[in-house]
């Protein structure tokens, strides 16, 4: 099985697998990536994606990640709000995201087009 909309690579089993059942492909509005859309102009481009699966098969994997998760999603649309256009911010980011994405990717997680797991 092969990358594509009816299917994800999981880096954590090492394996290509179809959603279960059709609300894993929904997105909810909760679940936009604040930052990495604001950096990157998009929230469908490769990073935002790569950054995506990250956050839908590691981090909402375990107790830490989904503090995280929840902390991010409290805290991150303000800061868009004040400094998301700002260029200090978006150059700031974008270095770190850049790096992230490149590890990530290094590690498995795939820049592909993707429809966030839920």
């Amino acid at each position: 099985m092969g990358a594509g909309h009816n299917s994800y690579y999981n880096p954590r089993t090492n394996k290509w697998t179809r959603p279960k059942n059709q609300w894993e492909r929904k997105r909810r509005k909760n679940d936009a990536c604040y930052v990495a859309t604001a950096v990157y102009g998009s929230y469908d481009c490769p990073e935002v994606w790569t950054l995506r699966r990250f956050r839908d098969y590691y981090l909402k994997q375990n107790i830490f990640g989904q503090t995280f998760i929840k902390l991010y999603y409290a805290i991150s649309p303000i800061v868009i709000r004040l400094f998301g256009e700002t260029a200090w911010f978006n150059s700031f980011f974008k270095n770190r995201l850049d790096e992230m994405v490149k590890y990530l990717n290094k590690k498995g997680y795939s820049s592909e087009k993707y429809e966030d797991y839920h």
